[in-house]
């Protein structure tokens, strides 16, 4: 545990309190003695920052920790946390209404010289724990290092291990190949002779990049592509170079030195440099073909001078990694080169090699299927996650599902201590310190909020992340929001959530997405170990509750009575839960309050409570039980964003519209319709000059005069995302007012660095006319997204071609698509993702030029009559989705060749097996062989 909470302590020490105490002294005039205090913690936490990490680096080239600087970093961070509880008490207690006046702030500040004594009191007292803390660490420390008992050892220590021979179990940090067997693993076949045939295509050099999360069998694959490239006698020049010689301290140089070696060429060059080095290479290799793997690259710094050393040879490079960077980097050529994205086992090969591993020799009990269920779902078709996990439930003896489901509701605690899951925890570790920032490791414990083998909404992570105050440093606003989108990212990019991408989407536009189910384990695991979260769930023991909780997670857990929750920053509830939990006026600090899957009885006192306790509320989300708001939802002054999506809450009360900090609204809703001239006018007036709303996701116009929120978008100054539903009974009037609102909105967009979106969902024959309007020709309008639906909608609107930043359009009609309006968006020229969504297609040809940087085409209909696809056309597409049970009107097959860049097709899972068949073939074919999904 050493490690994780050394870098868990070191975020909040390092920017989480300076940036507290920074945003305090900005927003509040403190005393000259108190601001001297502060100083001083901020100092003192700066130089305890350096001090923990440099006995970070220290202690992980030892493979050890002292057991007393491990109590004095858990000191450390309960006194930042600590800190944070009281600054934030502070500014619940005096932050004043910025909506009132000079003379009532002053008489504020007035009222509150009690509570500005006792911050400082108490700041103090902060101070002479800082300094006691300290103190303390050098104490003892002197005391520990003329010890003579050893330290335990550390899971820091299990990182510098020597490699072992690989097996079926083996993670990716190992450097061997020579031990591999003759069979094939569990689930490998197909992964091996797809590599194997990209190796055969006919190029003079090639560089091929498995990347995937640790512990998938990446190694292993290449293991066993490399016997089968030795045994065929077609390479003659080969080299294996492991994750042990791409250490920091290793150079280029070097590295081809080891593969000079490994080829035969002594004596090595001992002068020159790369240039002599790349001379031998050539000198050693001349006219043979070479066959080289590069073993879990992390930093590709030198990958260059590597590829260059090659030039003009005839080869191929096999490279593994966990960063999807490092292997674009490694596989920059589109034509030549190929990443290979390593995939989970299949439900059938999990359980193959589950049980195989659980029972070794022995037929399965009858039961097997039962007993296998649960930890099948935790270990999620990661290989080393199915052995480690097999072979320690097949140590604690015979089976019974009553047993095992107990072992596997406890498997964090096995996880954390078992020798048998030694090899996977080094892995988790592994992934866990990679992440090079604080901040990005901050993001991933926060996904330990959430309930193993729920998709997690990417905009939903941020925005609670966010609204805990985690972006780094002082920044605000959009930068915060660009700085969290970089650490989800960050994870996605070393594999450790996975992308879900929906049948209609596209793999590069990550919405949704997954944690492995170890991975979670352990994030769970050492969330809790830091006090990081306090987690209920349903499991048999249930662990005791800490002394305070900051973060509260319910995880379909058994109703049981909490007590102390002052101290609570968020609370995840999903199913059911004890009534303490919900009683609102025990939270003083909270700022996340997430109901959304909480679908049990939330009573109008129990909404009103919210509204007046948690005064520092930023993220409130709410579930299916909710019918409505309280009007005192107006003093949520902090409230940053308010999801109401899962509710059945139709009218919203004016007072949401008024609240201050408000950037993103979603639900399905409408203004009362008695709102009054004058109230709207005060309305429009206050949002002009106050309104920071940028989503609101979405509004309803229908027969019931209901175009209050349309008479409000043109105040919004800085909406970029709108979502519509029109209903076919709206009167004259309300289309009126919100066609000329969508067209205000449109024209805001004429800055190309604002993403604007646009969404409508139209109902009836009034739709066509809604839309039945120009924009002036003169300017540009940066309309990025736009998705239009509509029973009506028979021609494409006028304004639609018009949008010049346009890049990303998703059209769905219930009748038969024109070949007009395809002819017509194929001459756009910005456009880059295009939806079709139809009953029937038109007989069209996609001619030469046509979608000149159109990336990702998906096409669902019921029925494709005739569509051709000619040489020229689409030269960019990346991504391929036809979800058409019948294909037979589609020249698709003889076409795809002319798409160089292609990476994915994607078909409806019911086409008929010779569809399947040729397109298969096709694929095989490709240059680029695409991945062909069945969805």
């Amino acid at each position: 545990m050493e490690v994780v909470a050394t870098v868990a302590a070191t975020s909040f020490v390092e920017w989480l309190v300076p940036k507290l105490f920074d945003t305090l002294v900005e927003k509040h005039k403190l005393r000259n003695d108190l601001k001297m205090d502060i100083n001083y913690i901020k100092n003192e936490f700066a130089m305890i920052s350096s001090v923990i990490q440099d006995d970070d680096r220290s202690s992980g080239c030892r493979g050890r920790r002292e057991d007393v600087n491990m109590v004095w970093i858990n000191m450390v961070r309960e006194l930042a946390h600590a800190i944070e509880d009281c600054i934030d008490r502070f500014m619940h207690r005096v932050t004043a209404d910025p909506d009132t006046g000079r003379l009532c702030q002053a008489v504020h500040r007035a009222k509150t010289v009690r509570a500005r004594s006792k911050f400082a009191e108490e700041i103090r007292q902060l101070r002479k724990t800082s300094e006691d803390i300290f103190k303390l660490r050098v104490t003892y420390s002197n005391t520990s290092s003329s010890s003579t008992s050893s330290p335990r050892r550390s899971l820091s220590s299990e990182q510098t291990d020597m490699p072992m021979p690989p097996t079926a179990i083996e993670d990716d940090d190992d450097g061997s190949h020579s031990a591999a067997s003759t069979a094939v693993p569990v689930g490998m076949d197909g992964p091996r002779n797809e590599i194997l045939d990209l190796i055969q295509q006919e190029q003079q050099l090639k560089v091929i990049t498995i990347v995937g999360f640790h512990g998938m069998g990446k190694t292993l694959l290449a293991n066993h592509v490399y016997k089968a490239i030795e045994s065929q006698h077609e390479y003659e020049a080969r080299a294996w170079v492991p994750p042990r010689k791409l250490g920091e301290s290793w150079a280029p140089a070097q590295v081809l030195k080891d593969i000079l070696s490994q080829l035969g060429h002594l004596p090595l060059p001992t002068s020159g440099g790369l240039a002599q080095l790349k001379a031998s290479i050539k000198q050693c290799i001349g006219t043979k073909r070479f066959f080289i793997v590069i073993d879990d690259l992390r930093k590709p710094a030198y990958w260059r001078d590597m590829k260059v050393a090659f030039a003009g040879l005839s080869g191929r490079f096999l490279v593994t990694t966990t960063i999807q960077r490092v292997a674009n980097i490694c596989s920059s050529s589109v034509v030549h080169d190929h990443v290979y994205t390593m995939a989970t086992l299949a439900d059938q090969h999990s359980r193959l090699l589950f049980f195989k591993e659980a029972f070794q020799d022995d037929d399965p009990p009858p039961d097997a299927k039962e007993l296998g269920s649960a930890v099948l779902k935790k270990c999620d078709g990661l290989p080393l996650a199915l052995v480690t996990t097999a072979r320690f439930l097949q140590s604690m003896g015979s089976p019974t599902p009553m047993k095992w489901a107990k072992l596997c509701a406890d498997l964090g605690t096995h996880l954390e201590r078992d020798e048998l899951f030694a090899r996977m925890r080094r892995v988790l570790v592994q992934s866990y310190i990679s992440l090079d920032s604080e901040v990005d490791r901050i993001f991933l414990l926060y996904l330990s909020t959430y309930p193993s083998g729920r998709p997690i909404r990417r905009s939903t992570l941020i925005w609670k992340w966010l609204a805990e105050g985690f972006s780094p440093g002082n920044i605000t606003g959009s930068s915060a929001l660009d700085a969290a989108a970089s650490c989800f990212e960050k994870l996605v990019d070393r594999s450790i959530i996975q992308p879900i991408i929906d049948a209609g989407g596209n793999s590069t536009e990550v919405k949704t997405c997954h944690t492995h189910g170890m991975m979670l384990e352990f994030v769970i695991r050492k969330s809790m170990s830091d006090n990081f979260l306090t987690l209920l769930c349903d499991q048999p023991s249930a662990p005791p509750l800490p002394s305070k909780i900051r973060r509260l997670s319910l995880h379909h857990a058994r109703p049981r009575e909490v007590n102390d929750l002052s101290l609570v920053r968020s609370l995840t509830v999903s199913g059911e839960t004890h009534p303490s939990i919900l009683d609102f006026s025990k939270y003083e600090l909270m700022r996340v309050l997430d109901l959304g899957e909480y679908d049990h009885q939330l009573g109008d006192t129990d909404l009103k409570l919210v509204c007046s306790s948690l005064l520092l509320l930023r993220y409130l989300s709410l579930g299916a039980a909710v019918t409505a708001l309280p009007k005192n939802i107006k003093k949520l002054k902090f409230l940053e964003t308010l999801d109401v999506t899962r509710t059945k809450i139709e009218i919203l009360p004016t007072q949401v519209m008024e609240l201050p900090r408000l950037l993103r609204l979603f639900g399905k809703f409408k203004l009362k319709q008695d709102v009054g001239a004058r109230r709207m006018s005060k309305l429009q007036a206050w949002l002009s000059a106050n309104s920071k709303l940028e989503t609101v996701a979405g509004f309803v116009v229908d027969s019931n005069k209901s175009q209050g929120f349309a008479q409000l978008m043109d105040h919004m100054k800085h909406l970029t995302k709108v979502k519509i539903w029109y209903e076919s009974h709206a009167d004259a009037s309300s289309t009126s007012t919100l066609s000329k609102a969508i067209k205000g909105f449109i024209e805001e967009g004429t800055n190309f660095t604002t993403s604007h979106a646009l969404s409508l969902i139209l109902s009836g024959e009034g739709s066509q006319d809604l839309l039945n309007f120009t924009l002036e020709n003169d300017k540009s309008y940066y309309l990025s997204s736009l998705k239009l639906q509509g029973d009506s909608i028979f021609s494409l609107p006028p304004f639609v071609t018009m949008l010049a930043g346009l890049n990303k359009l998703c059209l769905s009609f219930p009748h038969q698509l024109s070949s007009d309006i395809i002819a017509v968006l194929s001459r756009m020229c910005g456009l880059k993702q295009l939806k079709l969504t139809a009953t029937q297609l038109d007989k069209h040809i996609i001619g030469q030029d046509a979608f000149k940087i159109l990336q990702h085409l998906c096409i669902t209909v019921e029925v494709m009559t005739e569509l051709e696809i000619q040489d020229g056309a689409l030269p960019c597409l990346k991504s391929l989705r036809l979800l058409c049970k019948d294909l037979d009107g589609f020249s698709g097959t003889s076409a795809i060749k002319y798409f160089k860049h292609l990476q994915e097709i994607a078909l409806h899972r019911e086409v008929g097996g010779d569809t399947k068949q040729k397109w298969k073939e096709a694929a095989r074919e490709h240059p680029r062989r695409p991945k062909l999904l069945f969805v």
